[in-house]
């Protein structure tokens, strides 16, 4: 459990620092988006998260270890957004996105993925991207758990972590080993897990939980090339890398859907 604390103080720390810098610089962008990578990332991501909340006629949702909570923050709807962040900066950054974007349906909440300030079954639909990628199986095991026993008992949990075989992860490890002058994320704390171990981490904590699954299934998103690559690059050379290596998206999403248990008298 020391391990863990360590571990959980440097990610606030490291997500403080890093959206303390985004806070500096969030009003010398007047775009929405970083990037056209960035922007066609989100339109593709919140496009089927829509998608499972009109097919399900969900209502409600959790983002536990939010960040930016711009992927919460963007999704259409009538959607009560509740946005979860041990890092206060983060949580200021995210309501400078939610404000940019003039979303007002948003709740702000800091507080512990290891212990989420709600009561069991309060929402359809929880998750986070980018999170658990910093930890070791047996604290994923404990998030999802947390994740599952706050989800409603026909809910879906989702999580994303990066896809080592795409670009932008590529290069993000490259320049983990030059830490000059040239810009861009660089890997850290993070963990690179095989789909099979994160798939059976689910069913692992489903099990520990109670929860009956219906389906689970991996969809991918992003574009395969760095961040910074031009429109026409993307729309051109990246549509083919994306048609003939789909796996190779930047980020790797489980989705998991729950069902009631049958009450049998």
């Amino acid at each position: 459990m020391e391990d863990l604390q360590k571990t959980i103080e440097h990610e606030r720390d490291s997500w403080n620092n890093i959206f303390e810098n985004k806070l500096n610089k969030r009003n010398k962008s007047r775009s929405n988006f970083s990037s056209f990578w960035d922007e066609d990332y989100y339109k593709k991501i919140t496009s089927f998260v829509e998608s499972l909340f009109n097919k399900y006629k969900y209502s409600s949702l959790l983002e536990a270890g939010s960040g930016s909570g711009r992927s919460s923050i963007l999704l259409r709807g009538n959607i009560d957004r509740t946005l979860l962040d041990i890092s206060p900066a983060a949580l200021e950054y995210a309501k400078h996105i939610a404000q940019k974007f003039k979303v007002k349906d948003v709740k702000f909440v800091i507080g512990n993925i290891f212990e989420i300030p709600f009561q069991k079954e309060t929402f359809d639909f929880v998750w986070n991207t980018g999170v658990i990628e910093h930890y070791k199986p047996s604290a994923i095991k404990m998030i999802l758990e947390e994740m599952m026993r706050v989800t409603k008992s026909d809910g879906i949990i989702t999580f994303g972590v990066p896809n080592f075989y795409s670009g932008p992860t590529i290069k993000a490890w490259v320049l983990k080993f030059f830490p000059g002058p040239i810009s861009g994320y660089r890997l850290g704390t993070e963990h690179f897990y095989k789909n099979r171990i994160l798939a059976d981490l689910v069913i692992n904590a489903a099990e520990g939980s109670g929860k009956n699954i219906e389906w689970l299934k991996i969809e991918y998103f992003g574009s395969p090339l760095p961040l910074e690559s031009p429109r026409w690059m993307i729309k051109t050379i990246g549509r083919i890398i994306d048609i003939l290596l789909p796996k190779n998206r930047f980020m790797i999403m489980f989705f998991c859907k729950f069902k009631r248990r049958e009450i049998i008298e």
